[in-house]
């Protein structure tokens, strides 16, 4: 297995290090990994930088039991946030993420211009599927118009067949995340294949059913985990035995702001699959990526949602209006400036999507 996919992983730590993550000659890159981390990515991306000539350093640690500041208590948050904030740049790789964790704040303290790339859970298989048999320049043509289109509107209504039916009004103030994976800028910047914003504080309301995954604390689940939400924050959790374990998570915390809906995304990688990783699974095409709990300044200005932890939940077969023109239905894209490009980005699709 050590062999499995070599050339094409290290096809794909080129155009990471090369193409994304933007890396230069003497430049300090820090590479962070939990030990559920697949080693032949870091090596492979490790490798490439130092082959650009950046001062490379990889970062190991176990595995915590949370994600964001739930990771805190079981990592040396202080070291490993001094470390990354010593660095220009910050690739993580952790399963289980320290984005909107203490170490991240710590890092940002030190190098507001710090550039990270979060590239959470991406082991090889993920790897060709979203970054070698990806098709950047048509990706970007299509995520561009989408985010366009998506920021001119005030209102946006949501649905999917397993129970969805919300409502909820755009922000002006806060963001709009145009995901194309190109760390050029400080800050933290995604894989292509995601659009990310975020709803009017108070103003979702209705149900969100979560039917293909939710990180943490469930992965896939085994029945649609159904939500009640009102002004923003969930108000009920039903379902199965997936429902009662995410509904027991949330509880745990004791903490009111878990319960508030942080942002929303959409799923628009052709080549992304369900697979119970967060970083492939909210990316998979026509689906919505629903963000619960902890948001940074940045994104939820002025003082950021300061929530124990964060996590994301995932709706398939979406269907979606923006200002009551439908952009999609039952996970297609389907208005008029969006199809043609839609179904030329399904037609590149690889042909080993389902490795």
């Amino acid at each position: 297995m050590d062999n499995l996919f070599e050339f094409e992983l290290a096809k794909g730590a080129n155009i990471l290090v090369n193409e994304l993550a933007l890396i230069q000659k003497n430049e300090r890159v820090m590479i962070t990994a939990d030990t559920l981390c697949d080693s032949g990515v870091i090596n492979a991306v490790a490798g490439a930088a130092h082959t650009a000539g950046a001062k490379v350093a990889v970062m190991w640690y176990p595995v915590p039991r949370g994600v964001g500041k739930d990771a805190d208590q079981d990592i040396s948050y202080q070291a490993i946030g001094e470390a990354i904030g010593a660095s220009d740049v910050w690739l993580e790789f952790g399963y289980n993420w320290i984005l909107y964790s203490t170490a991240q704040e710590i890092a940002l303290e030190r190098n507001p211009k710090l550039r990270h790339l979060n590239a959470v859970g991406l082991n090889r298989e993920m790897f060709v599927r979203l970054i070698v048999k990806s098709n950047p320049k048509l990706q970007a043509e299509f995520q561009q118009k989408l985010t366009k289109m998506t920021k001119e509107a005030k209102k946006v209504r949501v649905t999917n067949p397993s129970g969805t039916d919300l409502e909820f009004e755009n922000d002006p103030e806060c963001p709009f995340y145009c995901e194309l994976g190109i760390c050029d800028h400080a800050g933290t910047a995604y894989l292509n294949g995601q659009i990310c914003w975020f709803p009017k504080d108070k103003s979702t309301n209705g149900t969100l059913a979560f039917d293909g995954s939710i990180n943490p604390p469930c992965g896939v689940v085994n029945s649609p985990v159904l939500m009640d939400i009102k002004d923003g924050f969930v108000t009920k959790v039903y379902g199965g035995s997936s429902a009662a374990k995410f509904g027991q998570w949330l509880a745990h915390f004791n903490d009111p702001l878990m319960y508030r809906m942080a942002h929303i995304c959409y799923g628009c990688h052709p080549n992304a699959i369900l697979t119970g990783v967060c970083v492939e699974d909210e990316r998979v095409w026509g689906s919505t990526e629903w963000g619960m709990g902890y948001l940074p300044k940045a994104d939820c200005p002025p003082d950021g949602v300061d929530a124990l932890s964060h996590c994301d939940g995932i709706t398939l077969n979406t269907s979606l209006w923006l200002d009551g023109v439908q952009v999609m239905e039952n996970g297609e894209f389907v208005h008029p400036e969006l199809k043609e490009m839609a179904e030329m980005l399904k037609k590149v699709r690889c042909a080993e999507r389902n490795i």
